[in-house]
């Protein structure tokens, strides 16, 4: 495969940012209000009003980003004027780590201290050290925007990094995704969140734990030296998947129904529609919590032929984690990729695989394809039908199924491809979006080929 890389430390793009309205606001007609027997209306706005937060500034080359590593959040600043970076973790303090950074095949290297993505002033995915550690998606919030109208945002629940068993041997296949729809005041100071939803994939009594809490919340942003976060108020998860309090292994779901009440609840929005978010409780030791990364929804549907055809730099995050309480944990693995079509207008799939050794500047590996299937009938964006396919050289998809006896292997199968190598094939979710005018791919799956038993695995692609 062919993977286009830029050599230049990073592109200030045009911004055109404009976003409609896709979300579907319910009434209820007639004199009668919420107790009238009267049937609801459903009301589509009108496709000449925009919608969406507003224009935003060229990207500079100093910028701040926010955002979680589940549980907890973390700032990240890079400077390219003066080839600088420094990152610190804030719900649960530690000293900050700073240094040079050296940019070279699309991601900028921080040495021991890590490795960076950076969408120039709109994202970042920050791996603060070795590939055994999680990664950070974050986004610059500088101000309070106001939006225009409503804005749904979709997004993936990131697995926590901290857990030594996270499911139970009856709850698996966690394709944790939500979405939300917002808006503002005038002053993008009060925000108003509503029709909170989300799915966890084929498992029925996961399904319903993924979000909770009141179908509207508020929100308040605050700005402080060029800096602003959304705090929410209430108690609405958007990620149940969160870390345990005592670190220890356990046989049962880490799912919660509602926060505890020393909880804080943080959302960064992007300029360009990227946000993030952190819900997560310093009050407890070990860190407990959760995390979510996503993007705005297009304001119409996605060409997912043209999603397939792009170019793709980004991350590859495997949790730390189990899913059977026999199995020992496996460490995270945090690793850049390269994804792309190997041969022009094959569909919606796209092929690629980790960069050997951390080596941006080299040839990702193509062991690993991703089909995203078809989009959503109602959400822009939405991939609920992933199909992934890896190598299996352990065997360990191909003989899950007689450990636990009777695991519903609902969408994974085992093959042997035209070289007649051993491939596991599993189902996942993706959001997709269009954020100035470039794709972004966020992917969520569970790999029964990466270790016995199987790893949480999650894909943060953008285009080049």
């Amino acid at each position: 495969m062919s993977v286009t890389r830029s050599n230049a430390p990073r592109r200030t793009r045009k911004c055109n940012f404009a976003l409609q309205l896709s979300a579907l606001i319910c009434i209820v007609a007639g004199a009668g209000g919420c107790g009238s027997s009267t049937k609801p209306v459903t009301l589509v706005p009108p496709p000449n009003v925009v919608t969406g937060l507003p224009t935003p500034a060229a990207a500079g080359p100093v910028n701040t980003y926010n955002g979680g590593q589940s549980p907890g959040a973390w700032t990240l600043n890079l400077d390219d004027t003066k080839n600088a970076f420094s990152y610190q973790p804030v719900t649960y303090p530690a000293q900050p780590v700073t240094g040079s950074l050296q940019v070279g095949g699309g991601f900028s290297s921080l040495g021991a201290a890590g490795l960076v993505y950076e969408v120039l002033g709109r994202a970042a995915v920050l791996r603060p050290g070795s590939s055994a550690t999680s990664p950070i998606f974050a986004v610059p919030q500088t101000g309070c925007y106001a939006i225009t109208g409503k804005m749904r945002f979709q997004y993936i629940d990131l697995y926590p990094g901290s857990l030594a068993t996270f499911l139970s041997e009856t709850n698996l296949d966690p394709l944790g995704y939500g979405s939300i729809v917002a808006s503002t005041d005038p002053t993008g100071k009060t925000w108003q969140f509503e029709n909170l939803q989300g799915s966890a994939g084929p498992v029925p009594n996961v399904q319903a734990s993924v979000v909770s809490g009141p179908a509207s919340f508020t929100g308040s942003c605050a700005a402080s030296n060029s800096e602003a976060s959304i705090g929410l108020s209430g108690p609405s998860l958007l990620d149940a998947y969160w870390a345990t309090t005592d670190g220890t292994a356990f046989n049962g779901p880490s799912f919660v129904s509602s926060l505890s009440p020393t909880a804080q609840s943080i959302v960064w929005v992007g300029p360009s529609g990227f946000f993030a978010a952190d819900q997560s409780d310093p009050v407890q030791v070990p860190s407990s919590g959760a995390s979510v990364a996503g993007m705005a929804e297009p304001a119409s549907p996605l060409s997912t032929s043209a999603v397939a055809a792009g170019q793709y730099l980004g991350f590859l995050y495997q949790a730390p984690i189990s899913a059977s309480s026999g199995s020992a944990a496996t460490t995270a693995f945090t690793a850049p990729v390269g994804f792309g079509q190997v041969v022009p207008s094959s569909g919606s799939t796209i092929t690629g695989g980790i960069f050997p050794n951390d080596d941006v500047t080299g040839t990702p590996n193509s062991d690993t394809q991703i089909t995203l299937g078809t989009q959503d009938s109602t959400v822009n964006g939405l991939y609920a039908s992933v199909s992934i396919t890896v190598l299996d050289p352990a065997q360990n998809c191909a003989n899950f199924p007689g450990s636990p006896i009777g695991f519903p292997l609902s969408g994974v199968s085992s093959s042997v491809n035209a070289l007649g190598y051993v491939t596991c094939t599993f189902p996942g979710v993706a959001i997709a979006g269009n954020p100035d005018g470039k794709y972004a791919i966020f992917v969520s799956a569970y790999n029964w080929a990466a270790a016995l038993g199987g790893v949480p695995e999650e894909f943060f692609l953008f285009q080049q």
